[in-house]
Formats: structure tokens, sequence, C-alpha cells
């Protein structure tokens, strides 16, 4: 296998990261700055018009990346905002100045070299035109003078004249001109031979004038002293360079000092094409002092003072920037730490870590938030503690619900004539209501109902005492080992609900108390003996009218001496006896209208003939349909008891 080179890897990688457009964009780069070191102005101009679509690309790519990989953070962002708001504007700003101190340097240095070019090319046009405008005689004697004076300034000019006194040449060596026919009055810059030269040119009927001073590289060179190196070049029809190709620059006076290319163009004529005009380079090799020295001549001001000026207010703008950047810096580090402290905070709290606190160090926006947040925690540490401590009061409830459900009879007495039928929703976990039956000896059927003082887990509590009380009690009354025929003694409901009513305040604070309904039914003589202590009268149902039972006697375990009586009453076969709390008649509807006595009695007459079980259904459905609340306010107990021919 071939061994791959690291430094193609590298490149690949590279190469894959740019993308085609990435790569593209750095050739087209690499072809500008050549091009444009090189002097290349058109291909420059030409790379540059594919470098801006591709930079463009370019720079969405990046952006695109950054905003995928380097803006998750609050940090990244905040610096890259920093560096949109500050960092971005400054680099602008000192493009905009190298480039206006380009330009203005460029004008500057263009503007002296092709002022100081003029002026020598005007000298000469000058004496064309007087030498034009003398008579010929004194041309004779004139023209010879010219062409020596000049030549201190012009080695090698020549003069040409033409009048009626024939063809002179100045000096008398010169070779000939052979001036193509058609010229005009011209003068200027003129392409010769690969040469370059001034040249003024003057026609008129009587007499032509021509002059032609070759400019040498020293001539060019000296044009402006101290600006640095002055080129010219054309190209096209005939080429021609004038001045040094070998860059002399003076020193630089400081690191910001650097080296200027500044071109710009020339027209020429050339000899042969009469009164044409070809464009012309001329290139300026400098540095920004050298030109500001030689355009305000050496001026104290500007070598000195406005140097200090300039190096005054760099300073103070660096200052300014750097004081920027250090407050930015520490309000952002600031920021982006307290954040990245909410951050940790909440990825603890997340984990269940609820002790964790964020430090105060300001009394800031973001001090105030980090105290609030050490506040949410505290709460929701206490939520947490108050959660578990609910947790654990559900599931002793759920506890509490499944033992009292163990206290409530598991199934329906035996057919003794008198058949019973119960329900007990409660509003919460466990009820504070309370039903009971048993069969006992002689063929009889004891069972209660009662409704105990509160709700929750206490009402509970005091339903199972009463519950265990009055179980202890019916205890003596039932046959031992079966035998039936056993001498039992004969119950007496007063004496139970009287000895229950002791037990029930003996063994429970003074504010507990329970209604009581305690009856029991004799099958030979359809007889029913009951107490009522402090409980809702139950109603019996019988051909078609409401006898309400009497009450004898108050609440069960609020007064050690309170008395007891019993009543009784013979059941007709069809009669239906109501045992009911208050959860069902006092539920209230949206107006505050309990649901009442009535329209239970009427619920019952309506449905008398259907299954027991059903009309309970029926009556605990209208009771929560009355009250609209998805929750129970009071438990609900339903006993029927109805009288049956035995078969």
């Amino acid at each position: 296998m071939r061994q791959v080179d690291a430094n193609e890897v590298g490149a690949n990688q590279i190469a894959r990261r740019l993308g085609k457009s990435g790569v593209a964009f750095l050739i087209a780069l690499l072809l500008f700055l050549s091009f444009y070191l090189l002097g290349k102005a058109v291909l420059a101009a030409i790379t540059m018009v594919a470098l801006v679509p591709l930079g463009a690309i370019v720079i969405f790519r990046v952006l695109s990346y950054i905003q995928r990989h380097s803006l998750w953070s609050v940090r990244n962002r905040l610096l890259f905002v920093y560096g949109l708001m500050g960092v971005l504007p400054i680099m602008l700003l000192f493009i905009l100045a190298g480039l206006s101190v380009w330009g203005l340097t460029n004008d500057l240095a263009i503007y002296l070299a092709t002022s100081a070019l003029d002026r020598r090319l005007e000298s000469i046009g000058g004496a064309v035109n007087g030498l034009a405008a003398m008579s010929p005689e004194q041309r004779l004697a004139v023209a010879p003078e010219i062409e020596k004076g000049f030549n201190q300034s012009f080695p090698g000019i020549r003069i040409y004249v033409t009048d009626e006194n024939g063809d002179h040449k100045y000096p008398t060596g010169s070779p000939a001109l052979n001036l193509a026919t058609g010229w005009k009055d011209a003068h200027g810059l003129l392409v010769w031979q690969e040469h370059f030269y001034g040249w003024s040119h003057r026609k008129s009927p009587q007499v032509e004038v021509t002059a032609l001073a070759p400019l040498t590289d020293k001539f060019i060179d000296e044009l402006v002293p101290n600006l640095g190196t002055i080129t010219l070049l054309a190209e096209g029809r005939e080429k021609a360079q004038a001045g040094s190709l070998t860059i002399h620059l003076p020193p630089a006076v400081s690191t910001f000092d650097i080296q200027l290319v500044l071109p710009s163009t020339v027209p020429h004529y050339h000899l042969d094409v009469p009164n044409k005009t070809f464009d012309g380079f001329l290139w300026v090799h400098s540095r920004p002092s050298a030109v500001l020295t030689s355009f305000f001549s050496k001026s104290e001001f500007i070598s000195g003072t406005l140097y200090i000026l300039l190096a005054t207010v760099a300073i103070l703008f660096l200052l300014v920037e750097l004081v920027a950047v250090i407050i930015g810096v520490r309000l952002s580090r600031r920021l982006t730490g307290a954040v990245n402290q909410l951050y940790e905070g909440t990825r603890r709290v997340l984990l269940g870590d609820f002790g964790h606190r964020i430090p105060v160090r300001t009394q800031d926006q973001i001090g105030e938030l980090s105290e609030s947040f050490n506040q949410m925690t505290v709460n929701l540490e206490r939520l947490f503690v108050v959660e578990k401590e609910k947790e654990r009061l559900q599931t002793e409830l759920e506890i509490a619900r499944e033992v009292q459900g163990q206290l409530y009879p598991k199934r329906a007495p035996p057919m003794r004539g008198l058949q019973l039928t119960v329900r007990c929703d409660p509003a919460r976990m466990v009820s504070g209501d309370y039903y009971d039956y048993q069969e006992i000896a002689q063929h009889k059927l004891a069972f209660a109902i009662g409704d105990v003082a509160g709700k929750g887990i206490s009402a509970a509590l005091l339903m199972a005492t009463l519950q265990a009380a009055l179980r202890a009690q019916m205890a003596q009354y039932l046959p031992t080992h079966g035998n039936e025929c056993s001498q039992l003694p004969d119950i007496d409901a007063a004496q139970v609900v009287s000895k229950l009513n002791k037990q029930i305040y003996a063994h429970t604070s003074p504010e507990k108390y329970a209604t009581f309904f305690f009856a029991m039914f004799d099958e030979p003589t359809h007889t029913l003996t009951y107490t009522n202590a402090g409980h809702l009268s139950p109603l019996l149902l019988r051909n078609g009218d409401v006898i309400p039972l009497d009450s004898n006697g108050t609440v069960v375990g609020a007064f050690p001496f309170s008395k007891y009586d019993e009543s009784c009453i013979i059941l007709e076969p069809g009669d239906l006896l109501i045992c009911y709390t208050d959860g069902i008649t006092e539920p209230e509807n949206a107006y505050g209208e309990e649901f009442g006595d009535a329209r239970m009695v009427d619920l019952v007459k309506k449905n008398a003939h259907q299954d027991d079980q059903e009309i309970i259904r029926l009556v605990l459905d209208a009771v929560r349909e009355w009250n609209g609340s998805p929750e129970l306010h009071d438990d609900m107990t339903l006993l029927l008891a109805r009288q049956v021919q035995r078969a």
C-alpha cells in the first residue's frame, strides 16, 4: 500500500473544510496579490471581478460554520457581537484610513511627477513657439543658442527648423527627423525608436519648428528629488521605457511608512502617427512620508507638528479602544460567568442537588438574579421535602385505606327476611362514615350506620375505634361453637349505644364524636328495634308514604352521662328502610341549594321496583351531578334495608 504523506492528509483536510469555493477564493486571492505587486493592473482588475463573489460565498460559509459550532454559548455570542460592534468597525476604519492615505498619496505623487514633467515639457514648447514667431534671420542666430542653453536641462536636445531659408538642424550633426505629413501643432511626450522624448511641434505656412529632447533615466529620476523612483512605460504599437527599473526609496520614518506603488496613465505620441495620442503608464514607487514631504516642500509643520499630532491622535485612539476592550471583557466575563453559574446550578437541580448555591458578588440585576435562583432552590428543596412527606403520607393513606377496607363487612348477611344493601364512597382516601351488620343468635340481624365528625385520618381512626367497640359488645351475643341453643342475654339497643358512648368518650379526645344508628331485626316477629344517637333519621317507605324513625338521644362520644332510649317498629312486606349520611343530602349546587331529603326520596320512589344496588347507584350519581364538582366534599354512605318474604 502507498504511504500517505502527513502534509497530503493535512492539505486534504483543509480543502475539505474550505470546500471548492474556499479553494477557488484562495487561488484568486493569490493571483490578485501577485498581479498587483507585479504591476499588472488589468489582470489584477480581472482577478478582482472573480474575487468579490467568491469572497462573499466564503464569508457566508464561515458565518454559517460559526453559528453552528461556535455560537452555542453566551460567551461566544457576546464576543461575536463585540467583534461586530467593536473590532469590525475599527478594522473597517483602519482599512478606510489606509485606502484614504493610499488614494491621497497616489494623487499627490502622480501630481508631483506629472506636474514636474509638464513644466519641463512646457519649457520646450515655449522655446519652439518663440522660434516660430521670429523672422528667418533671427531664427538663424537664436536657434543655436537655444539648443546650447537647453543642453543643460535636456541633454541631447535637437531642434529642426524648416523655413524660407531651407532646412536647419541643431546641432548640425543630428539625424534626419522625417516627420510624416499631416502633423499639426503638438507638444508633450513622444515615443520614437523605443525611447521617450519630450517634444514640441509648431507648424505654419511660413515655418515648421520641431524640438526633441530625449528623456534619460537620470532626467526622470531627478524630476522630483527624494520622492522615490519614477518610471515611464509604453506598450502596444511601440514599446519604450524611461526611468530606472531599480527601486530606490527614501528611508522610512516609522513602521507604518510602507512602500507604495502608485500607477497613472500619461498620453504620448508616436512619430509616424500624426496627431494621435496613445496611453502610457507612469509608475511612482514611494512612501507616504516622502510624498507629503515633497508636496509641502519639507515644511516644518509636516515634518514635525503634523506627525506628532497624528501620532498623538493614534495613541489616544488606541488607549480609548484598549480601555473599552478591558471594560467590555470584564462586563462580558461577569455576565457570562453568571450565566454559566446559572447553567451549572440548573444542571445540579436537574440532578437533584437542591443544596447548590450561586455566590452573589454584586448588587446589580445579575446579583438579584443569582439571589432569586438561590431562593428558588431553597423553595424547591422545601417543596421536595414536602413532596417526599406527601408521598409518605400517601403511602400511609393507601395502607390505611386497605386497613379500613378490612374493617367493613366482607359479605352480605344471610337472608333473614331483611335484605341489606350498602355502599360507601369516601371523599378522601379514607372515610369517616361507618356501617356494619352482623348475624346474632335467635334469628336476629344487627346493623348500624354512623358518621364521624371530621374527615381524613382522624375520622377514620375514630371510625375504627367505633367499629372495634361495637364488635366487642356484640361478641357476647354470638353463639359459641355453633350452639344456637345456648342461653344468651337479650340485646338491649339502648344499653349497647350507652356503653358505646362511654367507651368512645373515654378513649378519644373531647372534640371527637359521631352520630350513630343501631338496629336489630327479629325475623320471626319482623320487629325492628333501634336506637338513633343523633344520626339523620332513617326513612321508612311504606305503600308510597315516608315514615321517619325516632331519635333516641344525642351523639356518641360527646358526653359520658348521655341517656339513650330504644324504639320498635314492625316491618311489613315491601317496606324499604333508607339509612344515609349527610354526604347524600347536604351537597349544594352552583346556586347554594342543597340536594335534600325530598329529592333522594323521590328518586328512590321512582326506582323502588329496581334492584337495590341500582337504586344506590342512581342516588349517588344524582348527588354528584347536582354538586357538579369532580371531588366529593363529604363521605357518602347509603344503606337500604328491604323487608322480603322468605320462600
